[in-house]
């Protein structure tokens, strides 16, 4: 089967291709970001036929549709992660897609995965990457897996917890007196040499090919019936980008008869993708460049001032109908709090942003009762246990009653130290 498809490179904003081979990372004619796109050699096969190849466990299990072959991953098994049913949440049907199974702990390993797999076939020795925490983690952890060295570059403010899960995997760590978007810059000249990789997110096209596979998971647990919604929380855009290039592929390909719609979460201060998909109209082209802003949160995984994945986001918007919400501090740190309490589901406070996001959407009609929604959980709490206990009580009553509709009154009430 896989020999039924051949790839090449192509621009995700003016659709240049560009030729199959090395490892490329941006557009020759624009500088976009490219994506990795597919032809079929010959007879188109069928979704029964493609379907049938489905076999394993992990991502590799749909290793027909990804652009590497399966003897270039890891000894590790990256996805394959549970999918909750929640229940009755506020009225809607709620799944969440469990990421924080995944080696390192977060859903970037779906990344880092296929980006390793494609250096190794390319003959790299070594993979760098900027990070705020989790990118870096997953890198550290597939790379020693792959028996390959990593540098991670981070700003200073980067949590203690991530710094040392990364230094753990026996990657080089260079912090730098910066953002987010220097040490990305920092990390981009880093990998001038062919012999080294760089998993920049966004940048790196085959970031969003790992990420693909979150996508197909999704699907096939629903039996090939797609969620209405997915809710992806959303920094550079990259995850966001990634889910919908799966659930499009999977329609293209005739696997499903629909795509989900896309519901994209940020933290305030840091909603350059809100505010541009905002500022959106329809009928004129998608903006070229980010809204830069002056990220601080503690959602530190969604904190970007300059979305690096920014065009390929607001497409994946355009084209699944989605919607973005950018929400506050106070009210990521308290449904981090309702995720834990209500659901035994710890995660970082970037997913809480999108339990915020989704009881934000219901309150306003966005999303409406009855609709079969899927969370993605994309990190664990573990990666960030100083923020769980920083929300004011005051806040997190506010947040339990007004939120969480689906929780008994008794229960609703019932805040002393180990009581839900």
């Amino acid at each position: 089967m896989t020999s039924c498809f051949s790839y090449r490179y192509a621009c995700v904003r003016c659709a240049a291709p560009q030729s199959w081979g090395a490892i490329r990372y941006r557009c020759h004619l624009c500088g976009q970001n490219l994506r990795i796109q597919r032809k079929v050699n010959g007879e188109v096969p069928s979704a029964r036929d493609i379907v049938s190849t489905f076999r394993g466990r992990g991502m590799w299990r749909y290793r027909a549709l990804l652009p590497v072959e399966s003897r270039w991953g890891s000894r590790l098994v990256v996805g394959g992660t549970p999918l909750i049913d929640c229940g009755d949440d506020g009225g809607v049907n709620l799944w969440v897609k469990d990421e924080a199974r995944n080696p390192s702990g977060s859903l970037k390993d779906r990344a880092t995965e296929v980006v390793l797999a494609v250096a190794k076939r390319a003959g790299c020795t070594h993979a760098v990457a900027a990070s705020t925490g989790n990118a870096g983690a997953s890198l550290a952890c597939i790379a020693a897996s792959q028996g390959m060295s990593a540098t991670v570059v981070v700003p200073t403010s980067t949590p203690f917890v991530k710094l040392a899960q990364i230094r753990a995997y026996g990657a080089k760590v260079c912090e730098i007196d910066g953002t987010y978007d220097d040490a990305f810059e920092i990390a981009e000249r880093m990998a001038d040499d062919a012999g080294v990789c760089c998993r920049n997110t966004g940048i790196n096209p085959f970031t969003r090919e790992g990420k693909k596979t979150c996508a197909f998971e999704m699907a096939e647990a629903f039996d090939w019936c797609v969620p209405d919604w997915v809710v992806v929380p959303t920094g550079d855009g990259n995850i966001l980008s990634g889910i919908a290039a799966g659930f499009l592929d999977l329609y293209a390909l005739g696997i499903t008869s629909a795509v989900p719609r896309l519901l994209a979460a940020q933290a305030d201060s840091s909603n350059s993708i809100t505010r541009d998909w905002q500022d959106d109209d329809e009928d004129t082209a998608l903006p070229q460049s980010p809204t830069v802003v002056s990220p601080e949160t503690v959602a530190d995984s969604l904190s970007v001032s300059r979305p690096r994945d920014h065009f390929a986001a607001l497409h994946a918007l355009r084209v699944t109908r989605g919607a973005c919400v950018a929400l506050d501090d106070a009210r990521i740190l308290a449904a981090s709090q309702t995720l834990a309490r209500r659901f035994g589901l710890w995660f970082e406070p970037s997913t809480a942003a999108g339990y915020a996001a989704l009881h934000e959407c219901l309150a306003t009609g966005r999303i409406q009762a009855g609709s079969r929604v899927v969370l993605l959980g994309t990190g664990t709490g573990l990666k960030a246990p100083q923020d769980f206990d920083s929300v004011a009580p005051g806040h997190l009553q506010d947040y339990a009653e007004a939120v969480p509709r689906g929780i008994p009154e008794e229960r609703r009430h019932c805040r002393g130290e180990g009581q839900t």
